[in-house]
């Protein structure tokens, strides 16, 4: 497998871990294919939308 191979499968790629909303709020893990589908589902089956903010460096917010 090559390094461009990987890159092609890869949904299941963690790219940060979270906290649930559901019940016990348990820690879950957001994937590639998490954010192209644009939900992750905890261990207790609560499903979350994920929504991605976008933000300018502090060096160019700040004015002066």
């Amino acid at each position: 497998m090559g390094l461009f191979d990987m890159f092609k499968n890869a949904d299941g790629v963690v790219i940060k871990q979270g906290t649930s909303k559901g019940p016990g709020k348990p820690k879950v893990d957001i994937t590639i294919g998490d954010i192209k589908r644009g939900r992750v589902v905890d261990e207790n089956g609560y499903s979350s939308d994920i929504v991605l903010f976008l933000r300018a460096s502090k060096v160019k917010r700040v004015s002066g």
